[in-house]
């Protein structure tokens, strides 16, 4: 083989080694930036996963959604058990970080809103918080002011009510204000009534997402 044919393959076998390494460094980039954003979602009393699943698929192209059953769901008769639902909570977290996403957040709607602000008052280990149609008074977890109030500093929450939802009369001080203040968080109305808020947010819960980054 002469010089010039050998330093042509070492050459081209270079090109080939450092363009597959740029194809390497080009896919772990593109999945450091898909692996941004994921909200651990949970549903109503006596519901299902579903609404949540459907919500996170209009939301997928800027933050995962991980719609999770949950012990007061309609399949698990109402388990009451918050303790373990926290530990529920808390290892769904737990692998969204091991998978490599950068912020991870908790929600929910209706009870799971609840659900969520008490998880993250209680645990503290959430990036932030979606709480969509929340109860006022929620079994096993308590009044609504006194949970928002026992979110932690740093997070910042998304409260999303429905129009028509009786909650909405009470306006932010209620309990939205009760919150600790954060320059992120946001009060969002909606024109649905309780039922149909998750629907409705889909869009100001991706714009709000989105001002996270």
């Amino acid at each position: 083989m002469t010089d010039a044919c050998f330093n042509t393959r070492r050459h081209a076998l270079r090109m080939a080694v450092g363009l597959a390494a740029l194809g390497l460094a080009g896919g772990a980039v593109a999945q450091a930036e898909g692996k941004s954003c994921a909200l651990v979602l949970m549903h109503d009393r006596g519901g299902s996963p579903a609404p949540m699943a459907a919500l996170g698929r209009k939301l997928q192209s800027g933050c995962m959604v991980k719609a999770v059953e949950m012990p007061w769901s309609q399949r698990r008769a109402n388990d009451k058990d918050l303790g373990g639902a926290w530990q529920e909570v808390t290892r769904h977290l737990r692998d969204l970080r091991q998978q490599g996403y950068k912020r991870v957040l908790v929600g929910g709607v209706g009870f799971g809103a609840n659900a969520a602000m008490a998880y993250a008052g209680a645990m503290g280990d959430a990036d932030g918080v979606v709480a969509l149609a929340p109860e006022a008074d929620a079994p096993g977890i308590g009044g609504l002011p006194a949970t928002a109030a026992a979110l932690r500093q740093h997070m910042p929450v998304l409260w999303v009510l429905g129009s028509e939802d009786p909650l909405f009369q009470r306006g932010e001080d209620f309990a939205f204000a009760k919150a600790p203040p954060h320059p992120q968080s946001r009060y969002e109305a909606v024109k649905a009534d309780r039922r149909g808020t998750a629907e409705a947010a889909a869009r100001p819960l991706a714009e709000w997402l989105k001002s996270l980054e």
